[in-house]
């Protein structure tokens, strides 16, 4: 992990209102600073100084364009432009600078947060796509820079990542969450765009290069791995993933009436509290930044650390000292309710949306990443108790299988997708859906699942009519949280949650599967697309329900699922092979 230098740009002094006019003064703030335009139409600025007024708590200004006196956009502490657009042209080079969708379209998707960052190579791609709707002539990232930057004030610029792979990030803004950027993926055609913008006009070409994405694609090795790929082309694989995400506080640990023996102190509990938090850190920035490869030796530098000298600044545990700590149960507890935050980030992060495309190169990335886990822990901790090994390695095993699970259901959903955008396999599919006996399916599943056959019949009634209406993945989605809602609803609020939670999956799956096999029994044309669509179906409520159980708890899904897999473990001697833990590529 690498911060430059506390490089801020700001544009000046920042006032409340500014006022445009037609002669040489174009930015007059009242009673504040001044910016001239000298008469000979130069770039070159100069500024005459005065007091500053006071910003807004809020960081953020709304803007005001008024064209003929009627104004087209507002917001609090606006910047106000005068007078008919025609006698001004000479001013404003670039009209996209102050387009009022471009502004308004800001204020729409992005808004100010403390202790975030937004790569400003992805926020600049956006804009991009945005100027592409709206047949706007986009300006060079450094005037977009200015432009963001005038809009939310108090933004700062860091240089984030590991040595060698750092990017600048716009510091303290994010995508809001309504926001349909969060689920925007990038695709080649706007990387050309960033090269070149759309009209072709030299003035709005950028400067700078794909931040090495144009060298690394030309003497690419056609050999290297899925990791190197993604190491090379991280920032445009970052798109993907949730680089805004903030990393939650970790509880304390509490040791009760425990007697720390064996020259163990209170200092040595805290240190270890402080130094833990640290690497955890560090583990979430190289995740981060997709530096997988460095898990390893992080996980080595933490856990076998050479012995310290004696001349050795404070704040390091030795080795022997950390082993002796880590027999305490009051730290074990810690220790693993810190790794469910961390591990549950890192999931957020890397899958931020498990319906959402993302590249097959990353993809595989991340599932050669969860296969190397274990055995990088394992080997990193040779040395420590069984006890904390065995804690350990339970947290980060819930957490592979999690990667595992929700790439395969990524995968299911890309194959899935194209399934139902297909209008021919729709209309097969709703035709071989009408000849299945529901009644018949009913019957035989009455006695195992006992449901109330009027809930049976209302989700026969709205699936045939989510696939009639031909809905997109997005929409069925959608009717599958209503599902869970619905059929979870009397049991929220109660001890039994987590119990109905399961038998609910157990009932979809069986009744699921007795219609697959009237399907099958029919020799139905469209069996293969309902067992897709089956297969997703079923990945996807077992996601849906473990959020909810883990909501209803208190617990984060990987606290729940590592809690369900320490059992599995200890009571199971063969591995489960039900169609929860499908592995599409067979890694």
């Amino acid at each position: 992990y690498v911060e430059g230098g506390e490089a801020v740009y700001t544009n000046g002094t920042i006032r409340a209102t500014y006022s445009y006019n037609t002669e040489t003064q174009i930015y007059a703030p009242s009673s504040a600073a001044s910016y001239f335009e000298p008469q000979g139409g130069g770039a070159q600025v100069t500024t005459a100084a005065s007091s500053p007024t006071a910003i807004p708590s809020h960081n953020m200004v709304g803007i005001t364009m008024d064209i003929g006196g009627s104004p087209i956009l507002s917001g609090s502490g606006a910047y106000l432009i005068h007078g008919g657009m025609e006698n001004t042209r000479h001013s404003l080079s670039h009209t996209s600078r102050s387009s009022p969708a471009t502004l308004q379209w800001l204020l729409d998707n992005y808004e100010t947060a403390e202790g975030v960052s937004l790569p400003r190579s992805s926020l600049y791609n956006h804009y991009l796509r945005h100027c592409q709707e709206h047949k706007l002539d986009p300006v060079n990232a450094a005037s977009f820079g200015k432009l963001i930057r005038s809009v939310f004030m108090g933004l700062r610029t860091r240089r984030l990542g590991t040595r060698g792979n750092s990017k600048y990030h716009y510091y303290g803004i994010r995508l809001k969450p309504e926001s349909p950027l969060n689920r925007l993926q990038e695709d080649t055609q706007y990387m050309a765009m960033r090269q070149q913008p759309i009209h072709q006009k030299q003035r709005y070409r950028p400067a700078q290069k794909m931040d090495g994405m144009a060298e690394s694609g030309s003497n690419s090795n056609p050999h290297t791995t899925p990791e190197q790929s993604v190491a090379a082309q991280s920032q445009h694989h970052q798109q993907f993933i949730d680089v805004t995400h903030v990393f939650p506080e970790f509880p304390a640990p509490h040791l009760g009436n425990v007697l720390l023996q064996e020259g163990v102190t209170m200092n040595d509990v805290k240190t270890l509290q402080l130094l833990y938090r640290r690497h955890c850190e560090a583990t979430l920035d190289v995740v981060m930044n997709l530096q997988f490869h460095y898990i390893e030796k992080l996980w080595q530098s933490f856990w076998s650390p050479k012995t310290p000298s004696s001349d050795e600044h404070e704040g390091t545990l030795p080795k022997d000292k950390l082993i002796t700590l880590c027999k305490y149960e009051p730290i074990l507890k810690w220790m693993r309710s810190c790794d469910h935050i961390l591990y549950q980030a890192l999931v957020e992060i890397l899958i931020p949306d498990v319906l959402r495309p993302v590249p097959s190169t990353l993809t595989q990335a991340i599932r050669n990443f969860a296969k190397s886990l274990e055995g990088w822990l394992m080997n990193a901790m040779s040395e420590f108790p069984p006890e904390i090994v065995q804690t350990k390695v339970g947290v980060v095993s819930a957490f592979a299988q999690t990667l595992r699970r929700y790439t395969s259901l990524n995968h299911l959903a890309q194959a899935a997708r194209a399934v139902l955008q297909n209008t021919s396999q729709i209309n097969q599919m709703l035709s071989d859906l009408n000849r299945v006996d529901f009644a018949n399916v009913q019957e035989q599943a009455s006695w195992v699942c006992q449901c109330e056959e009027g809930m049976v019949q209302k989700l026969e009634q709205d699936f045939k009519l989510t696939l009639q209406q031909q809905s997109s993945l997005d929409q069925w989605a959608s009717w599958l949280d209503n599902v869970v809602t619905q059929v979870l609803k009397h049991h929220e609020g109660s001890p039994s949650f987590p119990k109905a939670a399961r038998q609910f999956l157990l009932k979809w799956s069986f009744y699921s599967s007795m219609v697959i096999r009237d399907l099958t029994l029919r020799s139905a044309a469209s069996f293969g697309s309902f067992h897709l669509i089956r297969l997703l179906y079923d990945e996807y409520m077992f996601y849906l329900v473990e959020h909810r159980v883990a909501q209803a708890t208190g617990e984060t899904p990987i606290a729940v699922m590592g809690e369900v897999r320490i059992v599995l473990l200890q009571v199971l001697t063969i591995p489960c092979k039900t169609s929860v833990f499908i592995d599409i590529k067979g890694t």
